[in-house]
């Protein structure tokens, strides 16, 4: 390793626990490791289609040497005194030296102060090869800007005479000696930009391109470039000697395989097998939607709606075999509404990975925060953010999940699956925003459930939806229950202006199921035998004891059922009136009678998965009457099959999702009374919803601000009057009009005619819708305005940018890993943001009060909670 001068710049350290310079990484050769990372990212097969799609035009190599010198600079900054004053431990820096102690001196807008019109400053500039660069052409500057802001945020300009001259001075000793020059060391980074890209500085050839696009997924690029080159696993500290401009390009070539990043092995495998959908899903022939999935002439932008139960996920799978064989993407990001219904498919998408390659197996991350995976290993959490993984840490197959290690690197992943708001960060001014959107212009970007997304994160999604398939990539969105509005909106991202969506009646006459891109809609063979579903309101919603009468007579005659209540109370109470009177009948976990919803820790709802699919699934399923109550947990992810379904009244797509868990395969033993498919629909008293106007109730209805579970009563009571209509229904076939029925603006505007109150709802939601969408614009990365013109990211400590509004819910960590209700340990506990007062500060740690026969008793500050094998409960102290 090299010695350490104080003469030098450098550009990495490594300190002792008493901070002091145990090995340090020359600025120069930091600035080729990250150039060197730049130029192989650039060998990439779907990178390298980003940059030209975004540039507009295709990238010659004096493009990209002249790009790789901007990447170069990224660091130019760290050579001002008073960042390299850093080297001294806590920023006590010998006399001459910039004050460190009280100031934080770093090196991004510093290196815009390099630029200002200041006499003494022309000498550094001139040090530099700016006259040359300045012949790039007029995109040089945005992408300047892009580079050195590698850390995350666009770097704006300090305000005029607010900026610490001294910076860019030499360092004098006490003893009149120059013991560092700035100068010199941009003397010798200008020198090694010419030596190493000579052809970047050729006279003549065409100006960089001016788009915006590409300063932006630049910015994104130079910002996985640094974060490579700056791992030591990756690039170690140079050694005495060594001529890093020629390490470096093996560093990086290592780097950019290792992490799968350049598919190029991976893809040869899969071109050599040429899989069959056989090979791929465990000998299953395929459905129709996914023999759609062959063709070649599909759009980069399509929307796929099938009934629930039908395939989509593997259909989404094999888009995504079809498109990386040919080299149409690199990637795969799969997005899912919850980290429930991500884990669910994670596991599937794992199991498809290894049917396809036997070597050079692309690696999967679960890519939940506090959550992760890597094909199948988990990491155990350090200090300093970095983890630990079972195998030996020298091992390659380490190095592999990289990704894996930090939320802000999950979409560097060849495969990931996780929520959708990994990929909405991308869409945002956040922090890595633009490293997420580079990394995902690689992927086909999967998004499921797409219809339950609420007015901001629609705007979200159609933002980040416009930023990717302008640079070519694809994606695909998912849905059984998308209505034509909402079809409409996606199919025309990108397109330059918003088509009108189609009347109510040409809306009901398109095909479903349907595969439709911005050319066509392409009607397919429905994949599931048609289900003709009995369904009838009852007015009890408000009343446990007999729902749950209702469930234990269906029970006792041999049934299945399905409670699905739209609020965890709601469930519990039905729960504790059918466990009075029938506990054998209810659904157990290794013993304990519970119910499934969302407030159980992230270890225990694996085990109720698991559980509830092996007694109300598909396979060996025991035989008998089994009663399963949960809430909205029960409508997504697991494949169920109930005999009976019982349900509180919700808008029509939730009502159709959960009838989808109703008769889902062909019956092998059912109840004589069960064996056509019911459902029955819980109502307020008289099925009058109008006193919910004013207050919400089971999940009905909206809060005081205006949100809510179900806060669109117009669609709840269309949804109500349909079934009153409609005594019976054909499952898929009415699908189509039933969702129209319930969403499409016609309908909603004949719900407002009921009365005054109800007009004055529509008019208070499609007000928030408005205010939200209004939000989801001004949060958003503006793609379309130049690196240097857009504004800047707000400040996150005061202004908090998410991919969903509202309040957040909170992860509870309990270190002592205590036991849980289901006789395993858990640590990670989540607790909505409701059941916790707004003084409790963020940082607030659990006390265990008692833990016994699986029942934590625990304080959060002054409230108190027991977490059993009924969920988490805010108790009384």
């Amino acid at each position: 390793m090299k010695a350490f001068n104080q003469c030098d710049a450098f550009g990495k350290l490594e300190r002792d626990q008493s901070e002091t310079v145990i090995a340090w990484h020359s600025l120069i050769d930091h600035l080729i490791d990250v150039a060197a990372c730049f130029v192989r990212l650039c060998r990439c097969r779907s990178i390298r289609r980003a940059m030209e799609q975004s540039a507009g035009r295709a990238l010659t190599a004096n493009d990209i040497a002249r790009l790789a010198v901007l990447v170069f600079l990224h660091d130019l900054g760290k050579a001002n005194s008073g960042f390299q004053a850093k080297r001294w431990p806590g920023g006590q820096a010998p006399t001459g030296w910039p004050d460190c102690a009280g100031h934080r001196h770093g090196h991004s807008v510093e290196a815009l102060d390099l630029l200002r019109d200041e006499a003494f400053l022309e000498p550094l500039i001139d040090c530099l090869p700016v006259a040359e660069i300045d012949t790039w052409g007029e995109a040089v500057f945005p992408l300047f800007r892009a580079s050195i802001s590698h850390h995350g945020r666009p770097v704006s300009e300090r305000p005029p005479g607010d900026w610490p001259r001294s910076i860019w001075k030499p360092v004098i000793d006490a003893h009149g000696n120059v013991v560092y020059d700035p100068a010199s060391v941009l003397v010798e980074i200008g020198r090694q930009a010419r030596a190493l890209y000579p052809e970047a500085f050729t006279p003549g050839g065409i100006s960089l391109p001016e788009a915006s696009a590409l300063d932006h997924l630049f910015a994104g690029l130079v910002q996985l470039a640094d974060w490579l080159g700056s791992d030591t696993e990756f690039f170690p500290f140079s050694a005495v000697g060594e001529d890093r401009a020629w390490t470096s390009v093996d560093y990086a070539d290592r780097a950019v395989m290792s992490l799968g990043l350049d598919a190029a092995d991976s893809r040869r495998v899969l071109e050599a097998l040429s899989p069959s959908f056989a090979q791929v899903f465990d000998d299953n022939s395929p459905y129709p939607i996914q023999t759609a999935m062959d063709a070649v002439d599909l759009g980069p932008l399509m929307v796929l709606e099938s009934e629930t139960g039908s395939g989509k996920t593997e259909a989404a799978l094999w888009r995504f075999v079809h498109l990386f064989e040919r080299g149409e993407v690199d990637s795969l990001y799969f997005a899912l509404p919850t980290r429930v219904s991500a884990s669910q498919v994670y596991e599937r998408i794992c199991k498809a990975v290894n049917n396809l390659w036997s070597t050079n197996r692309p690696i999967v991350v679960r890519a939940l925060p506090g959550y992760a995976a890597a094909d199948g290993h988990e990491p155990k959490a350090l200090p300093d953010f970095k983890v630990q993984w079972p195998d030996d840490p020298a091992d390659e197959e380490a190095h592999r999940r990289w990704a894996a290690e930090s939320p802000k690197r999950f979409l560097a992943a060849p495969i990931a699956v996780g929520t959708i708001d990994q990929a909405l960060l991308g869409a945002l001014r956040v922090r890595h925003a633009h490293l997420r959107h580079a990394l995902l212009a690689r992927s086909l970007l999967v998004v499921d459930e797409v219809h339950a997304s609420d007015p901001y994160m629609t705007v979200l999604l159609e933002r980040l939806l416009q930023a990717h398939l302008g640079c070519g990539g694809h994606a695909l969105l998912l849905s059984a229950t998308l209505g034509s509005s909402a079809r409409a909106r996606y199919l025309a991202v990108g397109q330059g202006s918003r088509s009108a969506p189609p009347a109510f009646q040409a809306a009901c006459d398109a095909p479903y199921p349907a595969l439709s891109d911005r050319l066509a809609m392409r009607a397919i063979a429905s994949t599931i035998r048609p289900k003709s579903v009995t369904w009838s309101l009852r007015d009890l919603i408000d009343d446990p004891g007999a729902i749950a009468g209702l469930a234990i007579d269906a029970a006792s005659a041999g049934a299945k059922v399905l409670i699905v209540r739209n609020t965890v109370p709601a469930a519990i109470a039905v729960f504790q009136a059918i466990e009075k009177l029938a506990p054998d009948l209810l659904f157990e976990v290794n013993g304990a009678r519970t119910l499934h919803h969302s407030r159980f820790s992230r270890e225990d709802r694996p085990l109720l998965d698991a559980a509830i699919q092996a007694q109300l699934g598909k396979k060996n399923r025991p035989s008998g009457p089994r009663i399963v109550i949960g809430t909205q947990t029960l409508e997504q992810s697991l494949d169920l099959d109930a005999d009976l379904l019982i349900t509180d009244l919700c808008p029509m797509d939730v009502l159709l999702q959960r009838i989808g868990r109703l008769h889902r395969h062909p019956p092998a033993q059912r109840p004589l009374a069960y064996r056509s498919p019911q459902a029955w629909i819980l109502t307020p008293t008289n099925h009058d919803l109008s006193p919910l106007l004013k207050n919400s109730r089971h999940g009905l209805g909206p809060f005081r601000d205006g949100d809510g579970i179900y806060p669109d009563l117009r669609n709840v009571e269309a949804t109500r009057r349909l079934i009153l209509e409609r005594p019976s229904i054909t499952i898929p076939a009415d699908n189509r009009i039933l969702v129209e029925s319930a969403t499409h603006t016609d309908h909603l505007a004949a719900m407002e005619r009921l009365g005054e109150d109800w007009a004055r709802l529509g008019e208070r939601f499609d007000g928030r819708a408005s205010a939200k969408r209004t939000i989801g614009y001004q949060s958003g990365l503006e793609i379309d305005k130049a690196f240097d013109k857009q504004q800047p990211f707000p400040n996150e400590k005061e202004f908090d940018i998410a991919t969903r509004l509202g309040a957040r819910d909170r992860l509870l960590i309990f270190d002592s890993a205590p036991i849980g209700p289901f006789g395993s340990s858990f640590t990670h506990l989540p607790i909505r943001h409701f059941l916790i007062s707004d003084e409790v500060a963020g940082d607030t740690q659990p006390i265990i009060l008692t833990n016994d026969n699986g029942e934590l008793l625990f304080s959060l500050g002054p409230a108190h909670f027991r977490y059993s094998r009924l969920g988490l409960e805010k108790i009384e102290p």
